[in-house]
């Protein structure tokens, strides 16, 4: 895990006006026309040895897990996760806007807890759909085509045949390939 990828999330953070562990914080212009308030303090909750081994039931074993546990349930139950598949990638994200929002671990933390939910909460990358097999449901969820783009696509490739390429839609009339180029890593031709 990069050190300064961290820090570099954490420094857009605070510069987005985010100020972690404290609820309620208002950012530098809001504060210029805003009466002043009290410093808001959060008291951190601590867990005790059963309370981190109830709360980790369900979750799978790890050298992570309850540190997982401790630094996630201040804010949320950690089984929430369960639900949740992300690739590494996603999951960095993730734990970014946590700590955005008040997570409070070390980078060397953070890094054992992006590691225990990328090894048991794995996500898969999406497949491609091939725009010529593609149902008008794929269209939109995937390509993100509305509803009567995909019908034009659909009639299109109906009645002119499969495309070879994805410029090939660069042909189709109402059919607006900028979300054709910008989700070019989900969609093939063949």
């Amino acid at each position: 895990m990069n050190r300064r990828w961290f820090a570099g999330a954490i420094a857009l953070s605070a510069a987005a006006g985010w100020t972690a562990g404290a609820p309620g914080a208002i950012d530098a212009a809001q504060q210029q026309t805003a009466t002043p308030a009290a410093p808001v303090t959060q008291q951190l909750r601590t867990f005790t040895p059963e309370e981190i081994a109830a709360l980790s039931q369900g979750m799978p074993e790890g050298p992570a897990r309850e540190l997982t546990v401790r630094v996630c349930a201040v804010c949320h139950e950690p089984q929430r996760v369960a639900s949740v598949r992300l690739t590494r990638e996603g999951w960095e994200g993730v734990v970014v806007k946590m700590v955005s929002l008040g997570a409070r671990a070390t980078d060397e933390e953070l890094a054992k807890i992006i590691d225990y939910l990328a090894e048991n909460y794995k996500g898969e990358a999406p497949k491609p759909i091939n725009l010529n097999t593609a149902t008008p449901v794929e269209l939109e969820s995937v390509a993100g085509l509305l509803r009567k783009e995909a019908a034009l696509w659909i009639d299109y490739r109906s009645k002119k045949g499969p495309c070879k390429s994805l410029d090939d839609l660069k042909k189709v009339a109402g059919v607006p390939f900028k979300k054709i180029d910008e989700r070019r890593d989900r969609l093939v031709c063949f």
